[in-house]
């Protein structure tokens, strides 16, 4: 019974959260949390919307960081995470814990786009140069214009052989 009601909690906190009413998101994650302080989903995401809404920046990263310490193959808590450091103007923190996340989850679209917003880039193809440097610079383009092509050139053909060989394998 208890249980119901602490997910019920988590759930209309969820949809507040996705209805943009950050207050009242974080007063249900509150409640959950605080009947139950050992759940890793309510610690994360009663610390980002504390720290979202009321400026909790302190109780925000520690409760999503021990979230993601007792269930680190979560993305979702690494977001929340990423998303108090980026409350706090930590830019280099928030890109840190993404790029730990996608360890977990390398196909993970919202860690993406987070990234790209946050400007996050590759780092140079010669390290030791600076990245304006135009060897670094022509290298980049190059490889990024034409590896995506090569890539998906070779997954076709590789669907293509395994076409060839399910139908022979049949005749």
């Amino acid at each position: 019974m208890i249980a119901e009601s602490l997910e019920e909690k988590f759930k209309q906190g969820m949809q507040f959260l996705k209805d943009n009413n950050l207050e009242k998101a974080t007063r249900s994650f509150e409640k959950a949390y605080k009947e139950d302080k050992e759940n890793a989903r309510y610690m994360s995401y009663y610390g980002m919307c504390a720290a979202m809404r009321w400026g909790e920046i302190g109780l925000g990263i520690e409760l999503c960081t021990r979230a993601v310490k007792k269930e680190f193959y979560k993305t979702e808590y690494y977001i929340n995470l990423s998303r108090v450091y980026i409350k706090a103007d930590n830019k280099k923190g928030a890109i840190s814990v993404l790029k730990k996340g996608l360890r977990f989850d390398p196909e993970n679209d919202i860690i993406h786009e987070e990234l790209v917003k946050l400007g996050a880039r590759k780092k140079p193809v010669i390290p030791f140069m600076n990245r304006s440097n135009p060897i670094n610079k022509f290298l980049g383009m190059f490889f990024r214009k034409t590896m995506p092509g090569i890539i998906s050139r070779l997954r076709r053909e590789e669907r293509d052989v395994k076409k060839d060989a399910g139908g022979a394998k049949q005749l």
